[in-house]
């Protein structure tokens, strides 16, 4: 069992949503991750379009580009470097998280 300290408001809200499932709080939970859970798909679907385009840009996979960037060995003038050193840290942190919404 989990416990979860929420404020007043924030459990109200949650009483009140939790009516649309009728009661149901392990399906409207389940449907709260599986939303979070698509997003983060789409989100990284959408990464790697960027990463495709600066992999060809660049002749290099964005895992040997992020490992070079972040050890300093590509500089820092270019700004396409740190769009993609961000987006790929993003992605990174999105994919940890799908791993703990999917069991």
């Amino acid at each position: 069992m989990i416990d979860i300290k929420l404020q007043k408001i924030t459990k109200q809200k949650l009483s009140n949503y939790v009516l649309v499932y009728s009661g149901n709080y392990d399906k409207m939970f389940n449907e709260i991750l599986l939303y979070r859970t698509s997003q983060l798909q789409k989100a990284i679907k959408l990464m790697k379009l960027d990463f495709a385009y600066f992999e060809k840009k660049y002749s290099m996979t964005s895992e040997k580009f992020y490992d070079l960037f972040e050890s300093g060995k590509l500089g820092d003038e270019n700004t396409d470097f740190y769009h993609w050193s961000g987006e790929y840290e993003i992605y990174k942190d999105y994919q940890k998280e799908i791993k703990y919404l999917i069991l």
